[in-house]
């Protein structure tokens, strides 16, 4: 009996084991399966991305562009198959030419040669000019150029626009009306370059900081400065007097041919009534010659009589004379 009762408990024992081993193993593989599941998720997790406002999301797979998104949620297949990029769209960053921004900020002055151009006159001026430009195709701007080359590529090509525009204007325009075409110019003909180079940039502004001339000579070009404007403001003041007295003198000269005209009608209708006058004289004189005669003698003593000094003498008295007024 003492025989029987040990190896049921030996079965007993046996038994718990079993039941024991068999639900670590059960335990294992949940546990196995678990970590299955939260790789799984986590890895798919990795295509979904949140695109924000300021950007736009290039989608590529293996490594080829499918498409550009806007912002939002986006959901693609998991990485390695895709891979979104984003890229700030709405930045606007600042390039200068002429200088650096960085010695500008710390108060160093350019170097010369980095101001220098020589305009179309063959003279030197010193020109500075801040250029802004943004992205418009994400796709192009990271496989063309990409952020680390875009300002050095942009820079240089605004330095050969503006080289090939400064070259073709004198000095006087850059100082003074010429600002404004330089500017637009060098926006267009950086942004037709870019666009020719395919890098999906956009040039929103150019301005010019500083032009002026090299500090050697500015003494010597402001002398040179003030005399042209002496001399446009001498060739004012002539014109403004010449504009003053040529229509004064037209004014004058219309008023003296107006006036000849006037005498001229005048004399030939008082010459044309005399004639008439005369002819009419002469018709009636012929039908009675001699009563013309007489009145005609008589009508000009009317005339010359009052005019005269009536001297009458006395026959009678001797040679006395009375004077008569």
């Amino acid at each position: 009996m003492s025989r029987d009762r040990h190896m049921g408990a030996a079965l007993r024992r046996a038994a718990e084991a079993s039941r024991s081993w068999l639900k670590a193993k059960v335990s294992a593989k949940n546990v196995a399966l678990l970590l299955v599941v939260l790789i799984l998720a986590d890895w798919a997790l990795t295509g979904i991305r949140i695109i924000r406002e300021d950007e736009r999301g290039v989608v590529l797979r293996f490594s080829a562009v499918t498409r550009v998104v806007p912002p939002g949620i986006l959901f693609t297949f998991p990485w390695p198959i895709d891979r979104t990029i984003p890229v700030k769209t709405t930045e606007v960053r600042t390039m200068p030419v002429g200088y650096k921004l960085v010695d500008q900020v710390r108060g160093v002055p350019p170097k010369s040669k980095e101001v220098e151009w020589v305009s179309g006159d063959t003279n030197i001026i010193d020109l500075m000019l801040t250029l802004k430009y943004s992205v418009s195709d994400p796709a192009a701007y990271l496989f063309r150029v990409g952020p680390v080359d875009a300002d050095f590529l942009v820079r240089r090509v605004a330095e050969a626009s503006l080289t090939k525009l400064i070259a073709t204007m004198p000095v006087d325009e850059l100082l003074t009306s010429g600002k404004i075409r330089v500017q637009e110019d060098t926006r267009l003909k950086t942004q037709e370059m870019l666009d020719a180079l395919g890098v999906g940039l956009r040039i929103v502004t150019v301005n010019i900081s500083t032009v002026e001339p090299p500090s050697t000579v500015i003494e010597a070009f402001n002398d040179v400065s003030t005399a042209k404007l002496e001399k446009a403001k001498m060739l004012n003041q002539a014109d403004g007097y010449r504009k003053d007295l040529i229509p004064r003198a037209r004014a004058m000269a219309t008023r003296m041919v107006r006036n000849a005209e006037s005498y001229h009608a005048e004399t030939v209708q008082r010459a044309h009534g005399n004639a008439s006058q005369y002819t009419q004289l002469l018709a009636e004189a012929r039908k009675a010659r001699e009563i013309t005669e007489t009145r005609l003698y008589l009508e000009a003593l009317e005339r010359i009589l009052p005019r005269a000094r009536k001297i009458v003498v006395d026959e009678k008295e001797g040679a006395s004379i009375r004077l008569l007024e």
